[in-house]
């Protein structure tokens, strides 16, 4: 602590003489104190900051004193419920293997009584042997067995019969269906091919046919085309000739100008 104390003077010391040497150059070369007053301020500035400092300082003590003497009483209080777990942990143990005990007991108890239970129904309801079956039963029974059997393999052997004659039946019916819808499509092919045969000689005949109603339609449709041209044309010249009396309508212009010369006079 004291030698904290005697560096802090030192620089203190050396702070102040620096100052003043600085002050005295100032005021020798330009007759101010402008060093002094910053140094003044920034004295002022250091030692609220100090203030400050110690003011957060005393304040984060006193936070970590509380934070301290909380976390003490959480450790405790933690301590506390830890032993209270331990303890009913254990106690839980120690009931469960009582009532795993006390589970197995009762079950064998349940089983001992369920056998004896049994036992003596059993000496209660025991019913006496039945007697041997006698040879006459033996031989009937086997007869019965024998008729049955025999019956069964007739059955199969009349169904064998009937589906191997149904299959003669139905193999020989398609059979002879088949052969007629071979004959059939022999026939149609030998159709189709003499209809093809025909049909290539006859298509240049047809494309001479169609080349032909082209042609004749694109004339027949020129010729119309052209009588309408010829007819509007003989209508419009008609029509000038008669509003301009030439050719066989000049007696309708002299017609037109007869009532004007009598005007006139």
């Amino acid at each position: 602590m004291l030698e904290f104390q005697r560096a802090k003077l030192l620089r203190d010391r050396k702070l102040l003489s620096d100052i003043i040497r600085a002050t005295v150059v100032e005021m020798a070369e330009t007759g101010g104190w402008r060093c002094l007053r910053q140094a003044i301020i920034s004295l002022q500035q250091r030692a609220e900051q100090s203030t400050v400092l110690q003011q957060d300082h005393d304040r984060l003590r006193i936070v970590r004193a509380a934070v301290t003497n909380e976390l003490k009483s959480k450790q405790k209080q933690n301590a506390k419920e830890l032993r209270l777990c331990d303890m009913h942990i254990t106690f839980l143990k120690d009931k469960k293997e009582d009532d795993i005990k006390n589970a197995e007991l009762r079950l064998v108890y349940a089983e001992k009584w369920l056998n004896a239970q049994a036992e003596v129904l059993e000496m209660q309801h025991r019913a006496p042997r039945a007697t041997r079956p006698s040879a006459t039963n033996e031989t009937r029974v086997h007869r019965e067995l024998s008729r049955a059997y025999d019956l069964q393999v007739e059955e199969r052997e009349k169904a064998v019969e009937y589906w191997r004659v149904k299959y003669s039946d139905d193999t020989s019916s398609i059979n002879m269906r088949l052969a007629v819808k071979c004959e059939q499509l022999r026939v149609a092919v030998a159709r189709r091919e003499e209809l093809q045969k025909l049909y290539n000689l006859h298509e240049g005949e047809m494309r001479s046919w169609l080349t032909f109603k082209r042609e004749r339609a694109a004339r027949l449709e020129r010729e119309e085309r052209v009588r309408r041209a010829a007819t509007t044309l003989q209508a419009w010249w008609r029509g000038l000739m008669v509003r301009r009396g030439l050719g066989a309508f000049k007696h309708l212009r002299s017609a037109k100008k007869t009532p004007n010369k009598m005007k006139k006079k």
